[in-house]
């Protein structure tokens, strides 16, 4: 292993909890966790035995964070990404492996999972594709790396170089996981109209069940690690689909292709945008305010940047989704 630089080790050390204790040797620095945990820095590069003492680094910070020494050795080394891993089970295959087929299909469902989330980023809460996708989600596309599949069963983990646009993306695309996931558990294909204002649509719940085999039989799940010291707030750390979610989100997905009236539906986020034909963005949803107090509310609350709840009854608009609002509400952030 050749020895990491220590500027890395240490800015590495530094975003995930670690500091550096007043005591050192000629040849070691002494950083400790809050947990307790303790690891020994090579006093500065080119040190005779850099590469055992950064070994022994690796192994105590892997250990802390439950992790392979390789993968702390890549985050360490490279420049900050996230990491979103899907978990499929496909039967009959050892630990870690799966079909070629079934291989090909994963990787075409989460690519179709990525070009689904970036239309609900880029154009808002919509039923189905519209369009060409931009060059920023093909070159999105092209940076993500993908790593060797691990077991339990097949892990397969994608790196994202992180920038705004694509932290977006990941974001968008864990709160839409996390909608479709309580979806799913109602049991009821008209819950997923809760998953559009989430950021979900048809296309994504297409893509979802991808990862359940061709008889949308199977379980699967994913989990999410971001960069380095640079978490996002309120998102969820795994989330996993049991044996049978996969036919309930393709009948989900049905349910919002051939369904107009969709249902009521509350929609709570800041107001992105507030445009002079009276059409208001609510974090990912549309909708036209034809009451004039309520869209002067509208803006004002976009200016301000002050949260809104939204009620009415969500439809599908050609392929957008759109709600038809019966109360607007801005949220009292003093309250």
């Amino acid at each position: 292993m050749t020895a990491l630089p220590v500027e890395a080790i240490t800015g590495y050390l530094r975003a995930t909890g670690w500091y550096p204790q007043p005591r050192m040797w000629t040849t070691l620095t002494v950083w400790t966790h809050d947990d307790g945990a303790e690891v020994l820095v090579p006093a500065r590069d080119g040190m005779n035995d850099a590469e055992l003492r950064v070994r022994e680094l690796l192994q105590g910070v892997a250990a802390r964070e439950g992790r392979a020494v390789a993968d702390v050795a890549l985050d360490i080394a490279t420049p900050p990404a996230d990491m979103i891993s899907v978990h499929t089970h496909p039967p009959d295959a050892p630990s870690g492996w799966s079909s070629l087929s079934f291989a090909v299909e994963n990787l075409t469902s989460l690519t179709n999972v990525v070009h689904a989330t970036t239309r609900a980023v880029d154009q808002g809460a919509y039923i189905g594709s519209r369009g060409r996708l931009p060059k920023k989600v093909h070159d999105m596309v092209g940076r993500m790396q993908v790593g060797p599949a691990r077991a339990g069963s097949c892990v397969l983990p994608v790196r994202v170089p992180v920038d705004d646009y694509a932290r977006r993306v990941l974001v968008r695309l864990n709160t839409a996981l996390d909608a479709v996931r309580m979806a799913v558990a109602q049991d009821d294909p008209a819950a997923f109209r809760h998953a559009v204002v989430a950021g979900a649509s048809a296309d994504l719940c297409d893509a979802l069940s991808g990862f359940a085999g061709e008889q949308a039989a199977w379980p699967f799940g994913f989990s999410f690690r971001w960069a380095a010291g640079d978490a996002p707030g309120h998102t969820v750390p795994e989330m996993t689909f049991d044996a049978g979610a996969g036919a309930r989100i393709r009948a989900g997905a049905r349910f919002l292709r051939t369904t107009q009236d969709l249902g009521t539906v509350t929609v709570t986020g800041l107001v992105r945008t507030a445009r002079i034909d009276r059409m208001v963005q609510v974090d990912t949803v549309w909708m036209r305010l034809l009451n004039l107090t309520w869209f002067d509310a509208a803006v004002t609350a976009q200016k301000e940047k002050h949260p809104v709840t939204v009620s009415g009854w969500l439809v599908s608009e050609g392929r957008r989704a759109e709600l038809k609002v019966d109360r607007f509400d801005v949220i009292d952030c003093e309250g």
